[in-house]
């Protein structure tokens, strides 16, 4: 064997790394320090003994840790909370990379480098490291906190921008100009990739967990789990992205389902060795003689670094709404440069295309910001406090001011109608247009490299041809769901536009075909003029494009009703994945604490339904007036009321004629509590009326528009309640009175028949009949 193979290497790192590790834990030092100090003791840059670890044979081992810290983060995240955060982590992203570019380019002027320096400098510096951040977050409990999400998501864009700066430094470095249409180019592969990806193992993860969590051993379940990584990761990397993307879709396909967690235990140790290792080797490229050399520069720089980074980040989470606090926690958790600029600074120096000074720079602007960066977050308070004492009054003034006026700005948006039911349509129109271009570019790779087969009497012209009129068939009931979603922009739109009283003529009739037609017209044009400039560069000739148009729409036409048929039946099956993913889940996790809590306590407790009788005297009080705890020692764990679920009870939840209650309790408890609760009123009939539901909308106009429930008095004057309200897609059961009422709510009521009339009466009364669409208001 070879003096140093890979397998001494290995020895040799993670001999240091628990060294250190079991030194720096007694003084409660960050184990990412020790883990760079561990890789610049066993590297070649020391000198003061023969070099135990050659770094060419760890590093590229050492990206595993990429992946498995990324997988680990793809399980733990749910995509409902990227998209909350995708606004805020956008403009943090963009200020960051522009911000580090400025930087970049004005730093290699300083230090006289070449302008193709600056921009490498200035892309290397936009990227911070995801290990650093995501391992910080991890030891300090930080997931699922609202600074942390923020984080997350730049992280997760980062990682985007990451494959778009290779693309774009990479042509910079060989023809010396930007490829802006192979960037282009980039973003629109990235997009179908994880698209599909994600759909598709989603569909497939739901049975492989099911299967796992019937026959599945912990091996199988691990080798499963490192299959799917892998897999994905090598898709990625046959496409030319990152290998970490694909092990970060791999922990998003299976986040959420009841095998989440235990995936997560058995392949922790995997993430921390090879975290571990990672870290170890970015300290191996720590040369002593260089950081002396360019001291300075580097410490300038580094100071620079963080600042500008911090800033640039805080600014842009400020910009949208985000609260100061919460902005600068977020920022300061990747206030550095990582991984990705020794895989910039590999690339230019391969082409020949950046100095070697830039090199050493960079490693160790990358080594200080690294080593600072945990500091910096366990004294996250100290320097809030510092900042806020040293912070300008009127500059504290104007931050609460803008505070204010983006919670009104934002406080308008969510009265949109339109913009609420619009997202849903504009999100499906732009999902299925990566699948319809997905399906074009599988038809150009068929065609292009697969020969004709011996039993087709075709030649390579007509084959090419005959695979993309195929491809119609799979296209097909996604331009068919894409024209309804259309067709629904269209009514939405003009119901907004002529919504008003002077347009109110032109509402109905004629005018109304002919303003939807106009609509759908111009949507149409736009929407094939951006599928023209994308897709017709797949199709062998001219002739292949215009007949897939042309087949599309007669095939869509006759076949309309079956097309929409069979697109429903594919997206009621995502639907159903990931709403079964998520209450598996559920189930999961209560059984389990419930069986913990018995392994150590056993107790005799159950749940019990009840169902309130309409002569009990208790209907109509509050929950706190019948004071069931301390009467009977039961508990009501939720409430079943027309086919709703309250699993919130406050005490001021009233109870209503034939609610089904659940019971927490003892048996000797639930059957005291049972009889409590049906007690009798005293003249031994019901105090209430009869109770009925009742579904009203807040329309436009209304003055209550903006108020919370307590302020409506609603309860009091029209003696009903709120049960249910309903905003978009989101819908909340057992409001709370602190709750906002918005236009175009859609609110259950609860109460006797006469009160819902008179309410509904003086909901009529509270809008203006003029400002208020008609159709609208019929429905």
């Amino acid at each position: 064997m070879h003096e140093h193979s890979i397998l001494t290497d290995l020895a040799w790192i993670l001999l240091s790394a628990a060294a250190a590790a079991l030194i720096l834990q007694r003084f409660r030092i960050p184990l990412l320090i020790g883990y760079l100090v561990a890789g610049f003791l066993v590297g070649p840059h020391l000198g003061l003994w023969p070099t135990l670890v050659v770094l060419e044979n760890v590093q590229e081992l050492s990206e595993l840790g990429v992946i498995f810290l990324l997988f680990y983060l793809g399980l733990e995240f749910d995509f409902s909370r990227l998209k909350r955060v995708f606004g805020p982590a956008s403009a943090a992203l963009i200020l960051q990379t522009l911000t580090m570019l400025s930087l970049g380019m004005e730093a290699s002027r300083w230090l006289g480098l070449s302008s193709v320096d600056g921009w490498f400098l200035g892309g290397l510096l936009s990227i911070s490291s995801s290990m650093v951040s995501v391992k910080l977050i991890r030891e300090r409990g930080l997931f699922n906190k609202p600074h942390t999400n923020l984080t997350i998501g730049v992280l997760i864009l980062e990682d985007v921008l990451a494959i778009l700066l290779l693309v774009l430094l990479s042509g910079m470095a060989t023809e010396g100009t930007m490829n802006v249409v192979a960037v282009g180019r980039s973003i629109l592969f990235i997009g179908i990739f994880t698209v599909l990806i994600f759909l598709i193992g989603k569909l497939g993860a739901r049975r492989l967990a099911r299967f796992l969590a019937v026959h599945g051993t912990t091996e199988l379940i691990t080798m499963a789990s490192l299959g799917l990584i892998f897999l994905i990761g090598l898709l990625a990397h046959k496409f030319n992205f990152s290998w970490a993307l694909g092990g970060f879709l791999a922990g998003a396909i299976f986040s959420r389902s009841h095998l989440a967690q235990k995936i997560e235990l058995l392949t922790e140790p995997l993430r921390d060795m090879f975290s571990a290792m990672f870290f170890v080797t970015v300290g191996m490229l720590i040369d002593p003689k260089a950081l002396i050399s360019n001291a300075p520069i580097i410490l300038g720089l580094s100071v620079v670094v963080i600042l500008c980074k911090f800033s640039s980040c805080w600014l842009g989470f400020f910009l949208v709404g985000r609260s100061p606090r919460d902005a600068s926690r977020a920022a300061l958790i990747k206030s550095q440069i990582g991984e990705f600029s020794f895989v910039i600074v590999a690339i230019g120096t391969a082409h020949g295309a950046t100095s070697t000074d830039l090199q050493s720079v960079v490693s160790g602007v990358a080594f200080i910001t690294i080593l600072a960066t945990p500091t910096l977050v366990q004294n996250e308070g100290r320097i809030l406090r510092l900042t806020s004492r040293l912070s300008p009054k009127a500059l504290v003034n104007f931050c609460t001011l803008y505070s204010q006026w983006i919670d009104t700005v934002r406080l308008s948006l969510s009265r949109s109608v339109f913009l609420k039911l619009a997202k849903k349509p504009f999100t499906l129109i732009s999902i299925h247009f990566l699948i319809i271009m997905a399906i074009i570019i599988a038809a150009a790779l068929v065609s292009a490299r697969l020969p004709v087969p011996n039993f087709l009497p075709l030649s390579q012209d007509l084959f090419q041809q005959s695979v993309f009129l195929l491809s119609v068939l799979f296209s097909l009931p996604f331009l068919v769901d894409t024209m309804r979603n259309l067709n629904v922009l269209v009514w939405l739109f003009s119901d907004t536009a002529l919504s008003r009283p002077a347009f109110q003529q032109f509402s109905k009739g004629i005018y109304r075909s002919a303003f939807n037609g106009l609509i759908l017209l111009i949507l149409l044009m736009f929407y094939g003029s951006v599928f023209l400039l994308v897709a017709a560069k797949y199709f062998p000739t001219g002739y292949a494009f215009v007949a897939f148009l042309m087949i599309t729409g007669v095939v869509g036409w006759v076949f309309w009703k079956k097309l929409v048929h069979m697109h429903h039946n594919w997206e009621t099956a995502v639907v159903k994945s990931m709403a079964s993913e998520v209450q598996d889940r559920i189930s999961q996790k209560i059984s389990t604490n419930l069986e913990a809590l018995e392994s150590r306590e056993p107790w005799d407790v159950s749940v019990e339904p009840v169902i309130l009788s309409p002569d009990s005297k208790w209907v109509g009080m509050e929950v706190r007036e019948i004071d069931l705890l301390a009467n009977t020692g039961a508990l009501i764990a939720g409430i079943e009321r027309n086919g709703f679920e309250l699993v919130s009870i406050d005490p001021v939840t009233h109870l209503y004629p034939n609610d089904q209650i659940f019971l927490l309790g003892e048996s000797d408890q639930l059957k005291q509590a049972n009889n409590y609760l049906n007690q009798r009123s005293e003249d031994g009939s019901s105090k209430t009326e009869p109770f009925v539901f009742k579904r009203e909308i807040i329309p436009p106009l209304c003055s209550w528009i903006g108020m919370r429930i307590q302020d409506t008095e609603i309860r009091t004057r029209f003696q009903i309640t709120i049960v249910g309200i309903q905003k978009g897609e989101n819908r909340i059961i057992g409001p709370s009175p602190e709750q906002i009422l918005d236009e175009g709510d859609l609110i259950l009521l609860m109460g006797s028949s006469d009160k819902l009339k008179n309410f509904k009466r003086e909901l009529s009364q509270k809008t203006n009949p003029d400002d208020i669409n008609s159709d609208f208001s019929e429905d």
